[in-house]
């Protein structure tokens, strides 16, 4: 008997230790803008971990293109970006072995890419409209987010979740001559301000548990 409840003791005491490793998320919400919006497509992955009780630094990557027209110019846009941060989860969790969540946190964000418009028409009342062939330009943005998560276990290790972003572009006016339309990973560059959302994904590779 004494061995029996030893045994269901140290059981109970594996099951209440936490699990760690790294996460690894795929936003599905980029693959929305195939029914909503073709002319824009791209792709997002993530990865955080738990290093310190409810601490978990995260970096996202990703790719985004733009390839639309309209009556006033042909434009075009492609690039990649990266964010890095850190999320704190204020959800207090008695049982260790629970690992949904609900943080709060904060991203550096920086995007490199090229935009192009071609046909560009500029009205003008006294000389009427002037055409512009076309401009390119490589562009940096710069940028800080503002981030509300939940995530939930829904089976061992498999994680669904959602994020809000409240997004400042730094240097709105990376470029002077033409406002790029799209600045990847961060919205539209026409905008200072800005709210994004994420839903997404995840599978934690448990490596260890504490």
């Amino acid at each position: 008997m004494l061995l029996a409840l030893l045994v269901l003791q140290n059981a109970s005491a594996q099951d209440t230790l936490r699990t760690y490793g790294p996460r690894i998320g795929l936003d599905l919400s980029r693959f929305a803008y195939i029914f909503f919006d073709p002319s824009e497509i791209g792709a997002e992955l993530s990865v955080d971990m738990e290093v310190y009780r409810n601490l978990y630094p995260v970096l996202e990557i990703g790719y985004s293109s733009v390839d639309e027209s309209d009556e006033e110019f042909d434009y075009a846009m492609s690039g990649s970006y990266g964010r890095i941060g850190v999320d704190y989860n204020i959800l207090s969790q008695k049982d260790r072995s629970i690992h949904h969540s609900l943080t709060a946190g904060f991203r550096y964000g920086l995007a490199r890419f090229s935009h192009q418009a071609e046909n560009v028409t500029i009205p003008g009342e006294y000389w009427g409209d002037f055409l512009l062939q076309s401009y390119e330009n490589n562009l940096t943005g710069h940028w800080i987010e503002l981030v509300g998560a939940v995530k939930t276990e829904l089976l061992p290790n498999l994680f669904l979740g959602w994020s809000i972003r409240y997004k400042i572009l730094i240097n709105p006016e990376m470029d002077p001559l033409f406002t790029p339309m799209i600045v990847p990973g961060y919205g539209r560059g026409t905008r200072e301000r800005g709210v994004g959302f994420t839903y997404s994904i995840f599978y934690k590779f448990p490596l260890y548990k504490r």
